[in-house]
């Protein structure tokens, strides 16, 4: 009976005790109990954990998008490269030494991932867009509270004295001819290209400012005409 107990006690200690595996590099801590894994840590909290130290994924192979961290969203799902979330690395793509990070997700169960973000080994960002060619493009709708542009100059020119302002006859004749205000992209130019935001506003203040100097000159003739309508009924009036 005692040798029984004693073989029992040994299968519990046995499964409820820390497995370790010794490397070159340091020790690998598993419990049995909770299938936990640790690497740097005897008391791992998640399945995998990880203490001082990093997670290198290698492609020794050097195929595309090969090295990625993956997470299935299902047990049920065993194509990881579909389903779930996943982070991947961009490596020698199409032969451009083009390196990077790319981020899935899936927007429901019965639709697979697609890619939602990708970062280029330039820096540049891309929301829906595979080939970023500014620090940030998206291909969508941006929402924010306050948008900031830096400027290196701005349109308060025009009220300066050596300024010329051109001449109400000019500005019309320039719509006549070519359709849209000078120094204005056209409506063909905006859709090929869209537009600055920031030179985009420099250039409609400067429109502003210089319909402000043709309503101040404008109201100065009048005045002028006003005075002279008083005078000349004035005149009138004494014969």
């Amino acid at each position: 009976m005692k040798i029984k107990l004693t073989i029992a006690s040994a299968i519990i200690f046995a499964l409820n005790v820390n497995a370790q595996i010794y490397t070159p590099s340091g020790i690998i801590h598993g419990t049995s109990g909770n299938a936990n894994v640790g690497i740097g840590t005897g008391n791992p909290m998640a399945k995998l954990q990880v203490d001082n130290g990093n997670i290198l994924v290698r492609n020794y192979a050097n195929i595309d998008n090969e090295s990625a961290i993956m997470i299935a969203h299902s047990i049920n799902i065993t194509t990881y490269d579909t389903y779930g979330t996943s982070i991947r690395t961009i490596t020698e793509s199409a032969g451009n030494n083009t390196y990077g990070l790319q981020f899935f997700t899936q927007e429901s169960y019965l639709r697979p991932q697609t890619e939602k973000l990708r970062i280029l080994g330039n820096g540049n960002v891309g929301i829906g867009i595979n080939n970023p060619q500014n620090k940030l493009d998206v291909n969508g709708t941006i929402h924010s509270k306050e948008v900031k542009v830096d400027m290196t100059g701005w349109s308060d020119f025009v009220f300066k004295k050596e300024y010329d302002l051109p001449t109400l006859e000019y500005v019309e004749k320039h719509i006549i001819e070519k359709g849209h205000l000078e120094n204005i992209p056209s409506e063909e130019e905006v859709l090929k290209d869209g537009i600055n935001l920031g030179a985009m506003n420099a250039k409609l203040l400067q429109k502003i400012e210089e319909l402000t100097l043709y309503v101040i000159e404008q109201n100065k003739k009048i005045d002028n005409q006003n005075e002279k309508i008083i005078a000349l009924e004035k005149k009138l009036n004494s014969k």
